[in-house]
């Protein structure tokens, strides 16, 4: 949910006429036509590459509309195949969603008979096709997210024409991370104070170096990407600030900042029982048990810092996540939903 706030936050600055200085020419616009979108009770298709943030941009276009103490409910355009029941696939959504908003993520993957339903919620009742089942228009916001071009998608006859043109009333499109470079730094600071206060780290900031690595980084996973890599980053600090050595995964892909990691000593014979490590200095790898007033850390803390590492080393996936940490698939997801975290899955 942190991607949601920060849009959030763009659009609450730009209403109170007080944008922050940071904010880049890209944040600027996203916010622009994001606030357009609150106020207007239109469809909206966010056009994006993966890990841009698009059902999050949805989120904070959902609470600064009217429609805020209403329902926000995603489906994904998968769920349906073809030949299943695309009417009560809807419908069921529908009711879940009345009065507030319905997010079809990955439009394009919707097959023929639901692309037909969703055209019929949104042209009901100016523009119903003859026969159709519905007397007026649901009382539903709709949005939609899709990483293709659905232009194309529209010439080569695998998206319907009349349902392409309903969802681009207002359209938003999310520029990849890699075009944005002079934003990255402020993006990758709104990150760290979030993280380093939920550690209860003492983090000012990230060093130049640091700055121009991330800059110079091509994130082919975008801001989810980026979030992981401070997450990382902040988990494993020792010092005031971040530098390119808390990012050996990113400096690994960036010419002039390969950071070297020491092997570890190959075994020999029996190894020598091993003294405890000097005081101050610990393994970045460990979780600390106890906070900076010396007390000792509640396993709550404890488990909440082992799942957010373990999203991020994992780079979201469930499956590698539970079996790592030895729980459920539905005991993590329900873990990851009271943190927050829930969107961060894959």
């Amino acid at each position: 949910m942190l991607l949601a706030k920060i849009f959030t936050d763009d659009i609450c600055a730009l209403r109170r006429g007080a944008p922050d200085p940071s904010l880049g020419s890209e944040r600027e616009r996203i916010a622009r036509l994001a606030d357009r979108a609150a106020r207007s009770a239109a469809p909206v298709l966010i056009e994006s590459e993966p890990g841009s943030g698009a059902h999050d941009l949805a989120r904070a276009i959902h609470d600064g509309g009217e429609r805020r103490q209403r329902p926000f409910i995603r489906i994904h355009g998968g769920d349906p195949h073809e030949g299943d029941d695309a009417d009560a696939f809807l419908a069921r959504h529908l009711r879940d969603a009345h009065g507030g908003t319905l997010l079809v993520q990955d439009v394009e993957r919707l097959n023929s008979s639901a692309q037909a339903r969703l055209f019929e919620i949104i042209a009901a009742p100016d523009a119903a096709p003859r026969g159709t089942r519905l007397p007026s228009r649901p009382d539903v916001r709709i949005m939609a997210t899709t990483g293709f071009a659905l232009a194309d998608e529209v010439r080569r006859a695998r998206f319907r024409e009349d349902l392409y043109y309903r969802l681009q009333v207002m359209p938003i499109s999310l520029r990849p991370l890699r075009t944005r470079r002079d934003e990255i730094a402020d993006l990758a600071g709104l990150f760290l104070h979030r993280f380093a206060a939920d550690e209860g780290k003492r983090i000012r900031g990230l060093s130049p170096d640091a700055s121009t690595l991330l800059s110079r980084y091509d994130w082919p996973g975008n801001l989810r990407q980026l979030e992981n890599a401070v997450f990382r980053a902040v988990a494993l600090a020792e010092g005031p600030v971040l530098t390119p050595a808390e990012f050996p995964q990113i400096a690994a892909h960036v010419q002039g900042f390969r950071i070297e990691i020491p092997r570890l000593p190959q075994a020999t014979a029996p190894a020598p029982v091993q003294e405890a490590p000097a005081p101050g200095r610990r393994d970045p790898h460990a979780l600390p048990l106890m906070n900076d007033s010396g007390e000792m850390r509640t396993l709550a803390e404890l488990e909440a810092q082992a799942i957010r590492f373990a999203l991020a080393h994992y780079q979201g996936h469930l499956s590698a996540i539970s079996r790592r940490l030895g729980i459920g698939r539905s005991t993590l997801y329900r873990k990851l939903k009271e943190l927050g975290l829930d969107d961060a899955a894959a």
